[in-house]
């Protein structure tokens, strides 16, 4: 089973989330109990929310707990030689004549809505191990995308 790639910092905010996800388990438990409580379980729509909410908390809770469980830490070395997970880069976008500044993340971490980029997506992939200046190409939903690194911050 391929390991997943983690942060110091998303292993910490996982963690934490794990650990939320477990104490609202008793909060679920004791709706259920409440809900049991209004009569016929048939019709009962606060008893089948809660039991939803149980399930797909459940299955969160699963989810964390594997990847938890089969991690591998990423140190942040930072060479401002070549990328690697915690650059953070500035590139152009050679298409659009635009500049923007972006991280890359692992994919726990990625948000590409603030320039966080997962190390696995096909642009973080291909900028992975470039330097300064180099050029590359990636495909994305939109066709291909052309980038040149100007800089590693």
């Amino acid at each position: 089973m391929k390991k997943t790639l983690l942060t110091e910092a998303a292993l910490v905010k996982l963690q934490l989330e794990y650990d939320e996800l477990i104490e609202k388990r008793h909060q679920i438990s004791d709706e259920i109990k409440r809900a049991r409580g209004f009569g016929d379980l048939a019709e009962n729509a606060e008893y089948h929310a809660a039991r939803e909410a149980q399930s797909h908390n459940e299955t969160e809770i699963l989810k964390l707990k594997e990847i938890l469980e089969n991690y591998e830490l990423v140190q942040g070395n930072f060479d401002k030689n070549s990328i690697t997970i915690g650059s953070k880069i500035k590139v152009n976008y050679v298409d659009l004549s635009e500049t923007d500044v972006i991280e890359i993340v692992t994919k726990i971490e990625s948000d590409p809505l603030h320039n966080k980029i997962s190390n696995e997506s096909p642009i973080g992939s291909v900028l992975m191990g470039k330097k300064k200046g180099d050029s590359v190409e990636a495909m994305s939903p939109n066709g291909v995308v052309r980038l040149q690194i100007l800089e590693i911050l």
